[in-house]
């Protein structure tokens, strides 16, 4: 009984669901229909940023960031 049952595919899982990238600018992680790919596919590295690029914006300015103490270098 264990061959009539359909496993499905590592390959034939990852068809169905899309690919989750990470924006360039703002780190957000979403997937590849929110986001625009800066770079064609024969591009080894293709960046990708938001789509919403106001929302974009606002997460990259708000975000914490680690300034060096005053007088420290």
């Amino acid at each position: 009984m264990a061959d009539d049952m359909h496993t499905p595919s590592v390959e034939g899982i990852g068809v169905r669901r899309p690919a989750v990238v990470s924006c360039w600018m703002c780190g957000i992680h979403a997937h590849k229909y929110e986001m625009v790919p800066d770079g064609y596919g024969a591009c080894l590295d293709i960046r990708w940023y938001c789509k919403d690029a106001r929302a974009c914006t606002e997460r990259w300015i708000s975000s914490p960031r680690q300034m060096p103490a005053a007088g420290a270098a």
